[in-house]
């Protein structure tokens, strides 16, 4: 057993300790980890409740949260708005259904509602308008029929593998000789290109270029046009070239 195994061992028994003295009623986990090792931890037997990441444009965990349901275990969604990207203005996002909705953030949280292995739905809201809007939205329940849910994910997937044709984040470019971290940047350009949520883009790739962002990074114009990502790229894909097509369309 290692170094991380034992504290988590430790951390569970007082847990555990705690439940049986009546000080906590229920033993939850938060989920950050890749979603093929998260069966592991359920079938411990020794969790309630998962808090984990879902929503349009992070499907990854659709069959997990069903495990888990399965299982017996609570399911508490945490990013229903991808982190903020799907509160910004997006057509692509918006005309996934044809029956009208207010906004991006109306749609991406119609999505994780109609899951129906989801009992709580998590997001952030920074003033009262957010509050008033997500309640709205929460007490129509789900509002999507399963055909309108089949013909998201079909699209959605259909966008997946067309930011694929830009970059499958493989990370085989990277480490790059001036620490640019071309999967990540490739995908707040995708964000833009793809998905359209072209405010949310500039406004990420601008916070990184003040190092500012969550991820730290320099900008595509420390790019000293070596090739040697291009050399590792098994897309073949032309790094240099996207990397200046992020910029010019980023930046300002």
């Amino acid at each position: 057993m290692n170094v991380c195994s034992l504290a988590l061992a430790l951390e569970l028994t007082a847990a555990e300790r705690a439940k049986a003295e009546g000080l906590i009623k229920h033993i939850s986990f938060s989920y950050h980890d890749k979603a093929e090792n998260l069966r592991y931890i359920v079938d411990s037997g020794r969790f309630e409740t998962v808090l984990i990441q879902y929503n349009l444009l992070d499907r990854s965990n659709e069959e997990n949260i069903a495990y888990c349901k399965e299982k017996g275990l609570g399911v508490v969604d945490m990013g229903p708005v991808g982190g903020g990207r799907l509160g910004a203005p997006s057509e692509v996002i918006r005309k996934l259904l044809t029956t009208p909705i207010t906004s991006t953030a109306e749609m991406a949280m119609r999505f994780v509602l109609a899951n129906p292995n989801i009992d709580i739905v998590l997001s952030g809201m920074e003033n009262i308008q957010m509050l008033e809007e997500n309640a709205k939205v929460a007490s129509i329940g789900s509002g999507l029929t399963d055909t309108e849910l089949a013909q998201i994910k079909t699209m959605m997937e259909e966008n997946k593998k067309l930011a694929e044709l830009y970059c499958t984040k493989c990370n085989y470019c990277i480490p790059c000789p001036q620490e640019i971290k071309i999967p990540h940047i490739f995908g707040i350009m995708n964000n833009h290109r793809v998905y359209g949520l072209t405010e949310h883009a500039k406004k990420t790739y601008q916070e990184m270029m003040r190092g500012e962002g969550f991820v730290k990074s320099p900008d595509a114009t420390k790019c000293t046009e070596c090739g040697v990502c291009e050399t590792k790229c098994p897309q073949k894909l032309p790094i240099i070239k996207q990397l200046q097509e992020t910029h010019a369309t980023l930046a300002q």
